[in-house]
């Protein structure tokens, strides 16, 4: 059970995944962070999050997982504003579809809080978005690549493993490497 899940970008990927987490029975509190407010006020109504800050900082103090959904160009700054604020346990994953660059920008912002970040990528989506778009059932049979390294904290491989599960998809682990040659020549 998640007790308190931030979603960084509550758009298609990240607001599905709080959906189906939310209909599985497995988050108590959902926590929506984005730039655009009308976005956020729609998710709230929509019951995808519930509740919203534009202060990444502050929403993710107390949680037990941040998932970035934001967009690949942004994730080393959220990384980086969201560092001082994360507890000890917090998990921390995110959704970019390039993981060497993501890795570096974690392993750089995060610190000693780096082992606790699990690089994932679902290989999912419709041509729609915002939290609008998003749907419970967006995972369900479709894969989901976690990329750890060798830093990773085994709980927390295991946490964000299980939350993908939870959501429907088939999870696979591969290295950052192999990720990267694999989804580029695709």
């Amino acid at each position: 059970m998640i007790s308190k899940l931030v979603v960084i970008g509550v758009g298609l990927i990240g607001g599905s995944l709080a959906c189906a987490l939310r209909k599985a029975g497995k988050v108590e509190t959902v926590v929506g962070v984005g730039r655009g407010i009308a976005n956020l006020e729609q998710a709230v109504e929509l019951g995808v999050i519930d509740s919203y800050s534009q202060d990444a900082a502050q929403a993710v103090v107390d949680a037990d997982m941040v998932v970035i959904g934001a967009t690949l160009g942004s994730t080393a700054d959220i990384l980086a504003r969201i560092a001082p604020a994360l507890g000890p346990g917090t998990v921390v994953t995110d959704v970019g579809s390039t993981k060497a660059s993501v890795v570096a920008s974690a392993r750089a912002a995060l610190g000693e809080k780096f082992a606790r970040f699990v690089p994932g990528h679902p290989i999912a989506g419709t041509e729609h978005s915002g939290a609008q778009a998003a749907f419970a059932e967006l995972y369900v049979g479709l894969r989901v690549i976690l990329t750890p390294v060798a830093e990773t904290d085994t709980d927390a491989l295991i946490c964000v493993r299980a939350m993908w599960e939870t959501a429907g998809a088939r999870v696979a682990q591969m290295s950052v490497a192999d990720h990267d040659r694999v989804l580029a020549a695709t």
